[in-house]
């Protein structure tokens, strides 16, 4: 009988695909019924590299695999990670095309970075273009960011993105469903695409022609009762056809970073007050402290903004923080007061 990193890696090399797999108690119970050939030579490579570069194998059945993916259908039955993956994030995921514009590369950044100072991680496909960007700018800022392959984990595609796959090793993770040594065709990437917003909250499309995979990972984020949000852009741009369809189509019109961060306050708040348990007494950050310094009566956002020249955006973050610190409350959308 095979072991269970021998069994996974079969089950990777078989490129099979389950709708669900809460039909099945084990992994074993998924291989004997899966009736795959095996390559043992392959499998001795794969499990020998994997060893060597420090690489974690997540079944669908091991108590660290993502809660996320779980609900959704075909979900991988194998992940490959590299680096530090942590499955208990609050995820968010930012795609969009390969070719942006100066507008959609300063939106990735703006995004990205406020997105990561409110407490998410962002979720992309490590291509070129706008998801690089989100990664880069998330990392940046001292974020946790998770790169999704449409290839296998030993690859890196495209070539030029290596020095910013170190740097996810490092600050966040890297994964994969597809077994060692899997090129990067155009078949993986609509699959892999379903893991990104599979782990993710929401999504959010910066630009995207109206062909775009981007808008394939808006499908499949709909599909999986995620909200979908889109940066408009100009109506004589290719780049923004499909921006602008999602949004005729119902998406979420976005215009700042706080529309996003109000929609999933609960969940932010949930992650700060695991963090806030955490601390055994009250510490306040510089701006933090800058905020309550400057905070008299009841205040909108917009008047502290102005008053100590934050972003409105960082304001918002910082609110967050202030509010499950048990220092500020909330009196209704923008409006606060000291406690």
């Amino acid at each position: 009988m095979l072991q269970r990193s021998e069994i996974l890696a079969a089950l990777s090399n078989s490129n099979i695909m389950v709708k669900d797999l809460k039909n099945f108690s084990c992994v074993e119970e998924l291989y004997k019924k899966s009736n795959i050939k095996i390559d043992p030579k392959k499998i001795d490579a794969d499990l020998a590299y994997i060893e060597k570069n420090g690489i974690t194998i997540i079944g669908y059945f091991d108590e660290n695999y993502p809660k996320n993916l779980k609900n959704i259908d075909y979900p991988p039955i194998v992940l490959f990670a590299k680096g530090h993956f942590d499955p208990s994030k609050l995820f968010f995921s930012i795609v969009g095309t390969r070719y942006p514009s100066g507008y959609g590369e300063k939106c990735a950044q703006l995004f990205s970075k406020e997105l990561a100072l409110a407490n998410f991680s962002i979720v992309s496909g490590l291509a070129r273009g706008i998801d690089s960007i989100a990664h880069r700018s998330c990392l940046q800022n001292g974020g946790y960011s998770v790169g999704v392959l449409g290839c296998g984990i030993d690859i890196v595609y495209p070539r030029e993105n290596r020095a910013l796959f170190e740097l996810m090793i490092q600050n966040g993770a890297i994964i994969s469903e597809f077994a060692i040594s899997t090129p990067p065709s155009a078949y993986n990437f609509p699959r892999r695409n379903r893991i990104i917003t599979g782990l993710s909250e929401g999504l959010l499309v910066v630009e995207a022609d109206i062909k775009s995979g981007s808008l394939i990972s808006a499908k499949y984020a709909l599909t999986q009762s995620k909200p979908v949000f889109s940066i408009p852009g100009e109506i004589f741009s290719k780049r923004s056809y499909g921006t602008n369809q999602l949004i005729k189509d119902g998406a979420y019109f976005t215009q700042e970073p706080s529309d996003i961060i109000f929609y999933f306050y609960k969940e932010i708040k949930k992650v700060l007050n695991k963090e806030s348990n955490n601390q055994k007494e009250l510490v306040l950050t510089d701006k933090e402290a800058c905020i309550l310094d400057v905070l008299e009566g009841e205040m909108s956002l917009d008047e502290i903004a102005e008053k100590i020249n934050f972003s409105i955006d960082e304001v918002v973050s910082i609110m967050f923080d202030l509010e499950v610190k048990g220092v500020i409350k909330r009196l209704d959308f923008d409006r606060v007061r000291k406690l």
